[in-house]
């Protein structure tokens, strides 16, 4: 069994990397053994699940051909001949159903952009292949999209109503979700699932016990098993292989989410964890997870769970809180400041400083960062990126003030401010994960103190 001071010395593990998770679950022969939720994240809300839609994707891709409504060796291109056009080039033309699951496609790269082009799997048929098909792998989200938007014409319904009838309602899995589409209105099938912890959980121990007559066993096996390799990944655990949209790891495999999204199945063990999280500021962040996971958990299977542990692990679940910038103690200066900053391409003007705030005045914009005290989350709802946040601040042993801002609405992403100032300028050095309501924060501007 696991014990309380394993999965202790798991949460402690995370915090002193700073790593934010927003929530999980962890799972043992079908048994809850231990959920927490970090404040202001709570059991039972949707949250972005990012790439796990892939995977609830080819559960889709499953039941539709366990139905007998498709076959995965059909070419994929019979199913949208009104998007081709002229003849479609000979790899494309070949490319199967099976390949696409595997992320096996004639392209090295997802082929639609996101915020330039109205309809996302139209490009997947118009873009020139770029080698054969079914010989290698590269992640290919254009891949997911299509094979979302294939599970609706073949089943004559939407993607989330058949997940939700076939699946989701079945395994009481009934919290909200929503599916955020592209323009068109198709559903992100790479990744704009919205669900709960919870019910990512609940579907996860199904595929671990085998479907429970909910999915067809048949296609679990052939879905989480390895079915090419991926030994050119950068992230450790994205180098053991992958299945049908699903990844392989050290112990299994696991349904991945950008950011920390995850379902970690442990078949040998028995072992499930499940969490949600915002590790992109952090290019190892996901890595940190798994690690933890496996050197404080997984490492010391059948200790002994002493009665003190069980008491100190239900009083942290209960007090969990979202992660905060660490603040070293340094000082930092003091007043009202404000710099002028040099000629930029992200448009930035002026940078104001003041206890307790940092305002950047764009072009077009004007975004206030607010926080209550050094190394403390402040939600706040005022910060002019039109979305809920997490604001908190700390100042480096050598004065450096960092504050980050957190976006937790439908799309978890984040920013970091790195600020250095002297008597007369200031050095800005902004950070971001990938996504358009953070894209302008990055790089490095001076200014010169006004």
């Amino acid at each position: 069994m696991i014990s309380s001071q394993s999965i202790l010395a798991f949460i402690d593990r995370l915090e002193r990397e700073n790593v934010c998770l927003h929530g999980f679950e962890l799972r043992e022969a079908g048994q809850i053994r231990a959920e927490g939720y970090y404040a202001p994240f709570a059991k039972g809300q949707p949250h972005r699940m990012y790439s796990v839609s892939k995977s609830m994707v080819s559960l889709a891709v499953g039941l539709l051909a366990d139905d007998g409504k498709l076959s995965l060796d059909d070419c994929i291109i019979s199913y949208f001949p009104d998007k081709l056009q002229g003849e479609p080039d000979g790899r494309l033309a070949s490319l199967t159903i099976r390949d696409m699951l595997r992320m096996a496609t004639c392209y090295r790269k997802t082929t639609y952009r996101e915020g330039i082009d109205p309809c996302w799997s139209d490009s997947f048929f118009t873009t020139k292949p770029d080698h054969e098909p079914g010989t290698m792998f590269f992640y290919d989200t254009s891949c997911s999209q299509v094979l979302g938007e294939l599970c609706q014409r073949v089943s004559v319904r939407p993607l989330l109503d058949l997940l939700t009838e076939r699946v989701f309602a079945p395994l009481g899995a009934n919290d909200e979700k929503r599916w955020l589409t592209d323009p068109s209105g198709i559903p992100q099938g790479g990744t704009g699932l919205l669900m709960s912890l919870a019910d990512m959980a609940k579907v996860a121990q199904c595929i671990l016990d085998g479907g429970c007559g909910v999915l067809p066993a048949w296609y679990l096996q052939e879905a989480t098993s390895k079915k090419i390799s991926t030994h050119c990944q950068g992230n450790p655990e994205e180098r053991y292989g992958y299945g049908w949209q699903f990844w392989r790891t050290r112990s299994g495999y696991v349904m991945y989410g950008m950011g920390g999204q995850l379902a970690v199945f442990c078949p040998e063990e028995k072992v499930l964890l499940c969490t949600i999280a915002d590790t992109r500021l952090d290019p190892y962040g996901v890595q940190r997870i798994y690690d933890a996971f496996y050197g404080e958990i997984m490492a010391h299977p059948d200790e002994k769970d002493e009665p003190q542990a069980q008491e100190k692990l239900s009083a942290r679940l209960a007090g969990l809180v979202c992660a905060a910038v660490p603040h070293e103690g340094g000082s930092c200066r003091q007043g009202e400041r404000a710099y002028v900053m040099e000629e930029n391409d992200g448009g930035l003007r002026r940078l104001l400083l003041e206890d307790g705030c940092a305002v950047l005045e764009w072009e077009d914009a004007v975004h206030r960062f607010a926080w209550d005290a050094f190394g403390v989350c402040r939600e706040a709802h005022d910060t002019g990126l039109d979305a809920s946040c997490l604001v908190s601040a700390g100042v480096a042993c050598d004065g450096t003030l960092r504050v980050r801002c957190q976006l937790i609405g439908h799309a978890p992403c984040g920013l970091e401010l790195l600020i250095g100032e002297t008597d007369s300028a200031v050095s800005l050095r902004m950070m971001k994960s990938s996504d358009p309501k953070t894209n302008r924060y990055d790089g490095l501007i001076w200014g010169k103190r006004v």
